[in-house]
């Protein structure tokens, strides 16, 4: 078993649903083209059946028969009131001879839940880097290597995958994270691809469900966990986005622009809302939050349900995630590019032994004098040679130190803190800058990183340097990196690069 990862949200993939996803056929199943998108629901659904079935609750058909909707595998039942039972049959059991004997399992949705797949996690490529950052009992040797099972992108042994599954979930803890459900395609907007349809707390979620075998051979889990979740029809905690309504209300009045009522996912958190269940950051949460404020601020204009619950549990969310996320969450990030092993499980364990808007720099300065209270695993994060290099730095390179705890404060990817923190790399990627000219001005992690194959984004950049009020208050930026003021020149700067590249992309001339 994999030990529990730190909070994480979940994002999970819905299709698009004219009946409010609630345990019900499609309305006018004909007439909702969009959750076509969705590769299963295009090669299995039957018009004609579904029309027939219009508005009937799935309590009514029967699977078996083939009579549910070809969206109940796509979680298009994630709001229904009541539970159900769905048999599961393994993707490989139709056409390989080693998955023959792997007979379907039975998986329980218990009342307002999605079965959620990490598909990413599950990729053979994914997996091993996983594993190697979190530590988790996930061994490659495991896995076939001969013909189309050693040619697969997936994960086939089934204690790889029972690690892998138990580590993604772990992270979701209960009450405390945070699910966002969105789909790929909505009749909206015709060219977004991620709109968020609402969020929730996660409440629970289900156990692992194993295959049943007809014969000894291949073992193997079922990847979907069954997510409970907070929303429910009154939206006391959590909500739906009124789109069914905008849709309605537009339909006689033309002038409602779908467009600015739409929530849209955070363009630069892409990965976090993808592959049908994801995680997602707390920078990924609050800008989701954000999106999802704007587009009911903009609906509460033509819709007559009051909107002000939605809105109240929005900014309690986002008072929670901020604090969540506290002063440095690209601690593991700039760790590890300093050059600590596992940086981001010993980010973990220095933020469970602070708590929430803490700052760790003294912690870690004592444990890299005395490493002791870290027990066994002491040599794995901070080798000797590790703590003699942070003692160099922090007694003879003060601006080193500084640029590592700046970098700390934003939310980077592993290899986004190393092409900045690095000068090597630095020099490579074509960011021609000094130390000083970052910590003069923080925004040159956007502006200067353009042309990355994965750019930190303006916002990244902006939740790092000018954070909300009780962050900024408690963890000021320090000179000569300080912000003070909103309409700060540097911030001004980043912020309309920012809208000019969009606009240059959009194939505006200026």
């Amino acid at each position: 078993m994999s030990a529990q990862l730190p909070l994480r949200h979940l994002s999970i993939r819905v299709p698009w649903h004219d009946n409010g996803w609630a345990g019900t056929v499609c309305r006018d199943p004909r007439g909702n083209p969009a959750c076509l998108v969705l590769r299963e629901i295009r090669e299995t659904r039957d018009d004609d059946l579904e029309a027939a079935n219009a508005e009937k609750s799935i309590q009514e058909l029967d699977q078996p028969k083939g009579t549910w909707p070809a969206c109940m595998g796509e979680r298009g039942t994630f709001m229904a009131p009541f539970e159900f039972t769905r048999a599961v049959a393994h993707p490989y059991a139709g056409f390989s001879d080693e998955h023959r004997h792997i007979a379907p399992a039975l998986f329980r949705h218990p009342p307002y839940s999605a079965a959620t797949i990490p598909f990413r996690w599950m990729t053979r490529e994914t997996a091993w880097e996983l594993a190697e950052e979190w530590d988790l009992d996930v061994d490659p040797n495991r896995e076939p290597t001969e013909g189309f099972l050693g040619r697969t992108v997936w994960v086939l042994d089934h204690l790889n995958q029972r690690a892998l599954l138990d580590a993604f979930f772990s992270a979701a803890h209960f009450e405390r994270a945070l699910c966002f459900f969105y789909a790929k395609q909505t009749p909206m907007v015709d060219d977004e691809d991620r709109v968020l349809i609402g969020a929730g707390r996660v409440l629970n979620i289900g156990e692992p469900v194993e295959y049943t075998y007809t014969s000894p051979g291949y073992r193997s889990y079922v990847w979907d966990r069954a997510v409970q979740h907070s929303i429910r029809p009154a939206f006391d905690d959590g909500f739906l986005l009124p789109y069914a309504k905008l849709l309605e209300l537009a339909k006689a009045d033309d002038t409602i622009d779908l467009r600015s009522c739409t929530a849209v996912a955070p363009a630069d958190r892409r990965i976090e809302f993808s592959y049908a269940g994801e995680h997602v950051t707390h920078d990924g949460a609050i800008a989701a939050l954000l999106s999802c404020r704007e587009a009911l601020e903009q609906a509460r204009q033509h819709v007559a349900t009051p909107l002000e619950n939605n809105l109240a549990w929005i900014d309690a969310r986002l008072g929670e995630l901020w604090s969540l996320r506290g002063p440095t969450p690209g601690l593991g990030a700039a760790l590890g590019a300093f050059g600590v092993t596992q940086a981001n499980l010993l980010a973990h364990e220095l933020q469970d032994r602070l708590g929430e808007n803490e700052s760790p720099w003294a912690l870690l300065d004592s444990l890299m004098d005395d490493p002791s209270p870290l027990g066994d695993r002491a040599e794995t994060y901070l080798t000797r040679t590790t703590r003699d290099k942070w003692r160099a730095v922090r007694e003879k390179r003060p601006e080193r130190r500084a640029l590592i705890e700046l970098l700390a404060r934003f939310e980077l990817t592993p290899d986004q803190a190393t092409r900045f923190l690095v000068p090597e790399e630095r020099e490579r990627a074509g960011i021609d800058c000094s130390d000083s000219q970052l910590l003069e001005n923080p925004y040159l992690l956007f502006e200067l990183d353009r042309g990355s194959q994965e750019p930190v984004s303006v916002w990244t950049a902006d939740r790092g340097a000018f954070p909300e009020q009780s962050v900024r208050s408690k963890h000021p930026l320090p000179e000569p990196s300080r912000l003070d003021d909103p309409a700060d020149s540097r911030r001004v700067r980043a912020v309309a690069v920012s809208a000019l590249e969009t606009a240059a992309e959009q194939g505006h001339t200026l």
